[in-house]
């Protein structure tokens, strides 16, 4: 299943629920850590893109100096999901097979990822769950997370608005209300997960 919503909607506390109901979960964000560190698969063809302005002293990928690049230059951009999004997509696939075959085929895995939609990746789950929240509220929590309202915007622009999204969803999430709404309504989305695992046993 995957979990996806644009930034500042607040999909990795949904995530963070779903986890505590059972659910094994994936982060793409994680794989994308993991792909541009020092010898990551990623960061020597990072590098050989984008030069060695974004790569710091122990061959590592700059993230900060890498999105500075790519969220204001769509050509650059479409060069880093052209590197990354084929690597984490593999990466996901080598993990949903270890946990499945640990934990069988009735196990909930949910993969947090940002740019389900935009990155023509639905096919790769049964179905999605898309968190929203208005763009306001998305705004004032990024800012009180520290980030520059200007980078900010640029994240979002980058992203595909929920009125597109919303219909290619399975589920809709509201993460615009309280804390407790929004777990009422991954509570009711869990039971039904569940119950669509019982009746396909």
């Amino acid at each position: 299943m995957g979990l996806t919503g644009g930034i500042g909607s607040g999909k990795s506390t949904v995530a963070r629920i779903f986890g505590e109901f059972g659910a094994v979960l994936l982060d793409a964000d994680q794989l994308v850590r993991d792909l541009l560190r020092p010898g990551g698969e990623a960061a020597a063809a990072v590098g050989a893109a984008f030069g060695p302005a974004v790569l710091g002293a122990d061959g590592s990928v700059d993230r900060k100096a890498l999105a500075a690049l790519v969220f204001s230059d769509e050509p650059a951009r479409r060069r880093l999901e052209a590197i990354l999004h084929p690597r984490i997509l593999a990466r996901r696939r080598e993990l949903l097979d270890e946990i499945l075959g640990r934990r069988g085929e009735q196990t909930v895995v949910i993969t947090e990822a940002a740019l389900i939609f935009e990155a023509g990746t639905r096919g790769e789950f049964d179905e999605v769950v898309l968190v929203t929240a208005p763009e306001g509220l998305r705004l004032e929590r990024l800012k009180a997370a520290g980030w520059d309202p200007e980078e900010a915007r640029r994240r979002m622009g980058a992203q595909w608005p929920d009125s597109r999204k919303a219909p290619l969803a399975d589920y809709v999430v509201d993460n615009g209300g309280s804390p407790a709404a929004t777990r009422a309504q991954a509570e009711r989305l869990w039971r039904l997960f569940q119950e669509k695992l019982h009746a396909a046993r």
